[in-house]
């Protein structure tokens, strides 16, 4: 009803009195997915989008954007509700979402913005190596857009405006401070989703071998085999000053080149959870137990310094970005934590003692997501060629010390595509992206024909293919392929 309402009035409006001025818009959007492959279900979306940007000066402004979901690939959950900055597992229908809330002061040579917001970092396509202030939701990574995935955090953020430096031919030089005040994690999908991490997915039962058991004073005529459940656990991120992130930009143009420095400092941004298995004894004659693993929301800071650059070159666009991350955590393999060799070296005896003595123990199997110092770095081009539009990148992650065997390869080499092309006077556009893990031999495609109605209604058809190896970053949601419906009116 506010979606209809907004629609019908949909313009600038004078505030009486004041001489400010509010402006009302937004979109609703409905999609469906029919998957192909046979994976899990995911239900029909809707939802809406409704910002208001307000002037109440010429020096004072604010807008407010606010999200009302309902369907969706979201299961298990816990039903309606307003989604909040403390816990990493939140998948509410319906949902209300402040996606951004916040006053811009703008000054002569400053401006300053306080309150919840999204920030735009680096230059490359796909997900830029030094855009990790804000969290992202992960219900739907792939057909979802990027941006649109980003999770308003509570912000202050001010940009100083510096003097021109002819000398040296640099222009527009600007320098941003942000501070974050808490540790807002991102939002990841619960184990019924169509969306959850198979590579998360620890095998349904574990053998243990007698000559294990007699090592643990648990001596057995058989093997013991352990049924494995998995579940999800929410875990508050701390409250404390130190918890929170301060990030730094300092950009300007140099000739026909545009850049950027960043340096970044605060809590990782990207999936970070802990495995914590937990043996249940259930029965000593005949033995018999189970292992219950928890995927526990972590915290963990990390620190990014990176830089990008970008120019045009007879008709090209090129781009190229780097970002140092230190400590950074990635996801392991889950299957790796249980295997024999990795079950060999527990302690066997400390274990049985505390099992036997409260029918329980934690099982120390080590760090699903261990952090590692790397770099990841991209480079691409575009061009514009009778209104054919190719885009072309390579990026990596390379790993500067040993790791185990992870998700990702070390190191992690993908090749970025997409074309676009309009027809029909820009009424019907054509696009097709896709991303290729050299390593893995991993990869995705998504083509999609949009059609515009109107001006203000869009209807979208496309088909996301995916293949790789299971236990590759992409290739885990191998069995996600899907024809992709969505139909989006502006108001």
């Amino acid at each position: 009803m506010l979606g209809v309402l907004l629609a019908a009035t949909a313009a600038a409006v004078e505030v009486p009195g004041a001489g400010g001025r509010l402006t009302a818009g937004g979109y609703v959007d409905g999609l469906a997915v029919a998957e192909t492959e046979g994976g899990k279900r995911e239900r029909p979306q809707a939802l809406l989008d409704v910002h208001l940007d307000g002037t109440a000066a010429r020096w004072l402004r604010g807008r407010l954007e606010v999200r009302e979901r309902v369907g969706g690939p979201f299961e298990g959950g816990s039903g309606a509700g307003l989604y909040d900055w403390s816990h990493i597992y939140q998948n509410r229908s319906p949902s209300t979402e402040v996606s951004e809330a916040f006053a811009d002061v703008h000054l002569r040579r400053a401006d300053l913005r306080v309150g919840v917001q999204k920030m735009a970092w680096g230059k490359l396509d796909g997900i830029p190596p030094t855009d990790i202030v804000n969290p992202r939701d992960y219900h739907d990574p792939l057909v979802q857009d990027f941006e649109e995935r980003k999770i308003g955090i509570p912000a202050a953020l001010g940009t100083y405006y510096l003097p021109d430096l002819p000398r040296l031919a640099l222009t527009g030089l600007r320098a941003t401070l942000v501070y974050v005040p808490l540790a807002v994690p991102p939002r990841l999908a619960l184990l019924d989703e169509r969306w959850f991490p198979q590579s998360l997915v620890p095998p349904s039962r574990v053998v243990v071998s007698r000559a294990t058991l007699a090592r643990a004073g648990l001596p057995s005529a058989t093997g013991l085999v352990l049924p494995v459940m998995l579940r999800t656990q929410n875990h508050r991120p701390p409250r404390r000053l130190d918890a929170g992130a301060v990030a730094l930009r300092l950009g300007g143009t140099s000739g026909e080149s545009d850049w950027d420095l960043y340096h970044y400092t605060g809590p990782e941004t990207g999936p970070d959870v802990d495995l914590r298995p937990e043996l249940q004894l259930l029965s000593l004659t005949p033995l018999a137990a189970r292992v219950v693993s928890r995927l526990r929301q972590a915290h963990d800071p990390i620190h990014m310094t990176g830089a990008d650059w970008a120019m045009p070159l007879g008709g090209f666009t090129l781009r190229a970005e780097a970002a140092w991350l230190d400590d950074r955590p990635y996801l392991r393999r889950s299957s790796d934590l249980i295997a024999q060799p990795a079950l060999a070296r527990l302690p066997l005896k400390q274990i049985t003692r505390e099992l036997l003595k409260r029918h329980r123990a934690v099982v120390p199997l080590g760090a699903l997501f261990p952090s590692f110092d790397t770099v990841e770095w991209g480079a691409g081009a575009d061009y514009l060629w009778h209104g054919y539009q190719p885009l072309l990148q390579v990026n990596q992650i390379a790993f500067l010390e040993p790791t185990p065997p992870l998700v990702v390869n070390d190191p992690e080499t993908r090749l970025v595509a997409s074309l676009h092309k309009r027809y029909l006077g820009e009424q019907m556009e054509v696009e097709v992206k896709g991303v290729w893990a050299f390593e893995r031999q991993a990869w995705f495609v998504f083509p999609r024909v949009s059609y515009r109605v109107r001006d203000d209604l869009r209807l979208r058809l496309g088909y996301l293919a995916i293949g790789g190896p299971r236990l590759s970053l992409i290739g885990q949601f191998r069995a996600n392929d899907e024809f992709v419906l969505d139909a989006r009116y502006s108001f």
